[in-house]
């Protein structure tokens, strides 16, 4: 008798999970990320700053440095990160699909680089399903392939794939949520990149995962510990400029 109401309550939850992703019509991965730009395109964040605790990953998984980040986000498109000091000459600034790198105050890289990280846990929320679909499609994504996993005790989205295969591009969406979680990509010689967004917490009426681990073949390689998190009305928009960068004043209040 236990072991048959066992099996019924299985049954029962597999349906669920079941009908959760038929009702709501999702049928490839562009209607994935339909879902989640109707969920928060009228409430998530528009701007963003954080610190951030960089941690960087040697042989055996052993901690060679860690360094300090700032970073500022203006969506969709544009993404600043300052290394050691709001004031330094050194960083890297994502703008519009370009990256652009600096080294003791002068540029010493421009190179066109879509952000996939920065489209998936946040550009969705403020561009076109059409705009987000093209940017994921060219790191290899397949978006006509999509099923429902589990991850850390969630059910999920998995774009990329319709079935469990490490070996292809994918990201995972949290069904209920609608934020990412996860993502695979391929690199050279194989090499398998993993992207984890950990640790969810609300922030008004959106979602910031204040930890992130990278992790090439199943090693960790670098992790992200975010604090001092704020969501500004507005940021001073020269810190996003190529040109003014470098002397741009983060913190204009003070």
């Amino acid at each position: 008798m236990k072991r048959t109401i066992i099996i019924l309550i299985l049954s029962l939850v597999g349906i669920t999970s079941a009908q959760a992703f038929q009702d709501k019509n999702v049928e490839t991965g562009k209607d994935v990320l339909k879902l989640m730009q109707n969920q928060y395109k009228d409430t998530w964040y528009k701007h963003l700053t954080f610190t951030q605790e960089t941690i960087f990953y040697g042989a055996g998984e052993r901690i060679e440095r860690t360094q300090t980040w700032y970073e500022a986000m203006s969506l969709p498109g544009k993404l600043a990160i300052k290394f050691d000091d709001k004031a330094s000459g050194n960083g890297i600034l994502f703008n519009d699909g370009v990256q652009h790198g600096y080294a003791n105050g002068m540029k010493i890289q421009e190179m066109n680089r879509v952000h996939d990280m920065l489209v998936l846990g946040f550009d969705v929320y403020h561009q076109s399903v059409d705009k987000t679909a093209e940017q994921l499609e060219t790191y290899g994504y397949d978006l006509s392939k999509v099923y429902v996993d589990e991850w850390q005790g969630r059910s999920v989205y998995v774009v990329g794939v319709d079935k469990p295969d490490s070996t292809k591009a994918q990201f995972w969406i949290d069904q209920e949520r609608l934020v990412y979680v996860r993502s695979l990509t391929i690199g050279r010689q194989n090499t398998i990149q993993e992207v984890r967004f950990n640790k969810y917490q609300k922030i008004g009426e959106a979602w910031i995962a204040p930890e992130v681990v990278i992790l090439i073949n199943g090693m960790k390689g670098l992790e992200e510990r975010y604090t001092e998190i704020d969501t500004p009305d507005t940021l001073n928009p020269l810190i996003f400029d190529p040109a003014s960068f470098v002397e741009a004043d983060w913190d204009p209040a003070d």
